[in-house]
């Protein structure tokens, strides 16, 4: 089947991020400041070039178009729209604040981290594979806004994009005789019954990387399934822009679709071994040459990363819900024995293996729980719907009239989206801990007084360890950062009754503070309910926090 337009578009779309993130990479390992508007320029250039020699059918196919764009937009616009007034991040955890910081400094700095004793501000970040940061910093600098306030759009915009993705795959892999849009509208539907792994792996998680990366392997993915139809070197050539952007992303996805793409040219028996050979050198040299110019000039946190150890969702049928569990081990099931259908089978099959391979590394390194094969669900997820889709879809057709299968054809893909519906409905909105009162007030705050004496009377720790290390730029690993009761918000407020503490403090809401606190500060500077305040009386600075290390 020859591309369509919108499908020559999106893929267009996603080659000028994946460009982008890909330039500016470069650019910094050559030695150069990384410019955002020549950058833009090679990347539109890029877009434009895919988008005009990619072959595609002459007739448009019209329902196609609509369809992809109410889902990109909708998508997008949902969560733009969960993230308001201040679109910013909203998930909360540790692993927010390191995020951050790294996307502070590549914009503060215009380059990425090469100095190793910046560890001691940035730990494990100043090797870790930055193309989410740069696509915000480049973003922040297209838009004239800044990067903290650019990377919930980039990251919204990525997940609005695999599902416009996600349905273009599985309209190309409808059976025959049936209406393919609505039933390929399902399996971007289907997508937000498991919350927690789609839209949540951000919203509430705060894999920003992670999120990001998943749009080029889900491209990567679209690239073989045009592959498959119609062998021709120009797949595998987009094959290896998406992997090489989902290389310096979050390289943990490459695994399963390179996996793939050596069965698939396995399979294919009327390929010549010469031109299968020279497909996958196409589609994995460029890949391979950017992991090896990674791991010269970096110090290779990115390839231990299979032996990281943290936190992951377990997708047990609570997280996934019943009704995702049962639509989609029915469509596994028939993806196994229909041939159209198989690559959406190979692709979890091909992730259940790189999961069971984690496992053995993870151990390997006195892992408590399987970290990283947990995430690999995070990716299932996508083939996992388009199987269901094309099962329900089969489904359809087999249990009623042609005539009346095409006129109702709608119902399924309205009942999916009643369930997607009531799944967004139920899902409770995560309290963020990055909030623009608070983020002007750290920005007064770095600005007016010395950053290492201000202290965090807020609700929630990780508001404070955000504020102490991506906007006031303390050492990750030294100081305060290193005193257990730092972003303690109990025993901050304690520290405040008190006499003798620190001088300065940043309160996320002056109003709730108790009266004693109240009472006994100076007000600096106020941003909505948000504040920076000044202790009355003695206080203490210098060493205070030394003596407290010294116990």
């Amino acid at each position: 089947m020859p591309l369509i337009g919108v499908e020559a578009g999106a893929a267009s779309a996603v080659a000028m991020i994946a460009s982008a993130i890909i330039a500016a990479y470069l650019a910094d390992t050559l030695g150069f400041t990384i410019a955002p508007l020549p950058i833009l320029a090679l990347s539109l250039a890029v877009a434009a070039t895919l988008f005009v020699r990619l072959p595609r059918r002459a007739v448009p196919d019209r329902p196609a178009l609509p369809a992809f764009a109410a889902i990109v937009i909708t998508t997008f616009g949902w969560l733009m729209w969960r993230a308001r007034p201040d679109f910013l991040p909203t998930g909360t955890g540790s692993d927010l604040a390191h995020h951050l910081a790294l996307l502070a400094y590549i914009e503060r700095h215009g380059r990425l981290v090469h100095d190793a004793t910046l560890g001691a501000y940035l730990g494990e970040m100043i090797d870790y594979t930055p193309g989410a940061h740069l696509l915000a910093v480049l973003a922040a600098a297209w838009f004239h806004t800044d990067a903290l306030h650019a990377i919930h759009p980039v990251v919204a915009l990525t997940g609005a994009l695999k599902s416009g993705l996600v349905f273009l795959i599985a309209r190309r892999l409808m059976p025959d005789g049936m209406p393919r849009v609505p039933f390929a509208m399902a399996a971007a539907l289907l997508l937000w019954l498991p919350y927690t792994l789609f839209a949540g792996s951000f919203m509430e998680q705060s894999f920003l990387s992670q999120a990001v990366s998943e749009l080029f392997a889900v491209a990567m993915w679209g690239a073989l399934v045009a592959w498959e139809e119609r062998p021709a070197a120009g797949a595998v050539a987009v094959f290896a822009l998406f992997g090489t952007a989902a290389f310096l992303t979050w390289p943990i996805w490459i695994g399963p679709l390179a996996l793939m793409l050596g069965c698939l040219t396995l399979w294919h028996r009327e390929l010549s071994w010469t031109r299968s050979v020279q497909h996958v050198a196409i589609a994995l040299m460029p890949i391979a040459i950017v992991t090896a110019v990674y791991g010269a000039t970096r110090q290779v946190y990115g390839f231990h990363m299979v032996n990281a150890v943290g936190f992951a969702i377990w997708p047990t049928p609570r997280v996934l819900g019943w009704p995702f569990v049962v639509l989609t081990s029915g469509g596994l099931a028939w993806a196994a024995i229909d041939r159209r259908t198989r690559i959406a089978a190979l692709l979890f099959a091909a992730i259940l293996l790189q999961a069971a391979a984690l496992i053995v590394t993870g151990r390997s390194s006195g892992a408590v729980a399987p970290y990283l094969s947990l995430k690999m669900a995070y990716l299932a997820i996508y083939p996992l719907s388009v199987a269901a889709a094309v099962m329900i879809a089969h489904v359809w057709r087999a249990a009623l009239s042609p005539v009346v299968a095409v006129r109702y054809a709608w119902l399924p893909m309205v009942i999916v989206a009643l369930g997607a519906g009531r799944a967004l409905a139920t899902t409770p909105r995560v309290v963020p801990v990055v909030t623009q009162p608070v983020f002007l007030a750290g920005s007064w705050a770095l600005a007016h007084v010395p950053p290492a004496c201000v202290d965090y009377l807020v609700a929630d720790g990780y508001t404070g360890y955000w504020l102490h290390l991506a906007v006031l730029g303390n050492p990750r690993a030294a100081g305060r950062t290193l005193v257990d009761d730092t972003f303690e918000p109990r025993q901050a407020m304690v520290r405040w009754i008190v006499p003798g503490g620190l001088p300065y403090a940043i309160a996320d809401d002056l109003d709730a503070l108790p009266r004693d606190i109240r009472t006994n500060v100076d007000v600096l500077a106020r941003f909505g309910p948000a504040a920076v305040v000044k202790r009355r009386g003695p206080s203490t600075c210098d060493d205070i926090w030394q003596k407290r290390l010294a116990r």
